[in-house]
């Protein structure tokens, strides 16, 4: 929605997706302002990929790759906003994780037994399953990792695998994290002593040892913290064994599902702490709202989420180096201040001008290179 918001004013630009499109609803999601009438829609229509389980995302990515192959030639300039697409000639690829890479996947985001490690770990099966899509990808038979295309990451940590890792040097644009000024929000003074964990609801995201954490701390501080927990689906089947942990917790969880707009930044802004667990993440967009909303948030050291916060004290490794770091901060108001202060000027980093500016000079440095609509 960014890129849209960003380009639509100079450039003449079409959206391929594959799913129905409500502007009104994305741009009170996202903060944008997109009308119809700025930007062309176009999708792929009824295909083998989409008339499968909404479970089978490879599958459906590559039926939409041999779409988006199939248009290139229309376009001077295309642009992936969720890594790679094999357009079958040189472009613009915003990197979002590391989910195309099925070892390096599987090392940081392990899938654990039963049938979620065989449809999703380094199996058999999966390795099936990923013959038969990139069959249904027809890839062109480029290697978009071999520098003709320009490859943007998420953070310098994601930077730096794609250098070790591939040998690609990209440049790093960090996502827009639009947001309240800060004028705007409740005074600390004025916030609830809580804990608001923020994201998708799923196994790796480890919302069990968040709720663990703040009991420890609880515990330990004798203070009436609690935690919201914003996010869904709550009827998956993670969903449903975190409702089951939250009622056996007690009142002092609290399973929001999904919230956006107005009113998650009213819960975000009315919190002081917040609270990660996802390990390996390539950036963790979930930390940045909590820093553009005045949070302190606590997270884990590994992945692109410690440059958002940007500080030891934040950062653990552990579950119980995270109570000790929450308990030590809790006890020292004056160190909370300068937390803040900090913050406040790491959340700048995120803005939606920044984007949008690095989006631009992105754009331009592959306009330099390939000109308009290379061969």
């Amino acid at each position: 929605m960014w890129c849209l918001q960003a380009l639509k004013a100079e450039h003449d630009v079409t959206l391929l997706t594959t799913g129905r499109v409500d502007l009104e609803t994305l741009n009170r999601y996202y903060g944008t302002d997109i009308r119809a009438d700025e930007i062309h829609i176009r999708t792929p229509g009824t295909s083998p990929g989409s008339m499968l389980t909404s479970g089978a995302a490879a599958l459906h990515g590559a039926w939409f790759q041999r779409f988006c192959r199939a248009v290139a030639a229309e376009f001077e300039v295309l642009i992936s906003t969720y890594n790679l697409c094999d357009f079958g000639r040189p472009a613009i690829h915003f990197l979002a994780d590391f989910s195309w890479d099925d070892e390096l996947r599987c090392t940081l985001h392990p899938t654990g037994s039963g049938l979620r490690g065989a449809l999703h770990g380094v199996t058999p099966w999966r390795r099936w399953y990923l013959r038969l899509v990139r069959a249904a990808a027809w890839p062109s038979g480029r290697n978009l990792l071999a520098g003709e295309d320009l490859v943007i990451a998420n953070s310098r940590w994601s930077a730096e695998i794609l250098k070790t890792r591939f040998g690609l040097t990209a440049p790093v644009v960090y996502p827009p994290v639009p947001g309240p000024e800060p004028e705007a929000a409740p005074t600390w003074e004025q916030r609830e002593d809580g804990f608001v964990c923020l994201g998708r609801l799923s196994p790796e995201k480890r919302v069990e040892e968040v709720v663990e954490i703040v009991r420890t701390v609880r515990q330990a501080t004798g203070a009436n913290l609690h935690l919201h927990v914003l996010g869904g689906p709550l009827q998956s089947a993670y969903g449903r064994r975190l409702r089951v942990l939250a009622a056996e917790a007690g009142p002092w969880v609290r399973l929001e599902g999904e919230v956006s707009g107005p009113h998650k930044w009213e819960l975000l802004t009315r919190h002081r702490y917040g609270l990660h667990a996802c390990r390996g993440e390539a950036f963790g967009i979930a930390v940045a709202e909590m820093i553009r909303a005045g949070l302190v948030p606590f997270v884990p050291a590994l992945g692109g989420v410690r440059e958002i916060v940007a500080h030891p004290v934040l950062e653990y490794t552990d579950q119980a180096e995270a109570t000790r770091r929450i308990v030590a901060v809790l006890r020292e108001p004056g160190q909370v201040a300068a937390l803040r202060a900090h913050l406040e000027r790491q959340a700048q980093q995120f803005s939606a001008s920044r984007f949008v500016a690095g989006l631009q000079g992105a754009l331009q440095a592959f306009l330099e290179r390939w000109g308009r609509g290379p061969s």
